[in-house]
């Protein structure tokens, strides 16, 4: 059996990882802006999409990466792509 994922807060990990900060689901809402809300700029999402493909062991399509503005954008990509694998949010 393969294990389940909780991506919500594998993304938190990710980026805690990359901006060195202890964001946690507590803390955040799933509709908190990457840019405005957590501080992330272009060079560190980046970051976090490599930390998320190499945690997972999955490949991001660099247009899936596009166009993603809050928490949950990230969340719902990842989530398609592990299907049986993600836990429901």
């Amino acid at each position: 059996m393969t294990e389940k994922v909780n991506v919500f807060e594998t993304v938190l990990a990710a980026i805690n990882e990359v901006k060195r900060t202890g964001f946690t689901p507590d803390t955040v809402e799933p509709d908190f802006f990457l840019g405005g809300d957590l501080g992330i700029d272009s060079r560190e999402m980046f970051e976090v999409w490599y930390e998320l493909e190499e945690r997972l062991g999955i490949k991001v399509e660099e247009g899936d990466k596009r166009d993603r503005y809050t928490l949950q954008d990230v969340v719902t990509v990842l989530s398609g792509i592990l299907g049986d694998r993600a836990l429901p949010a």
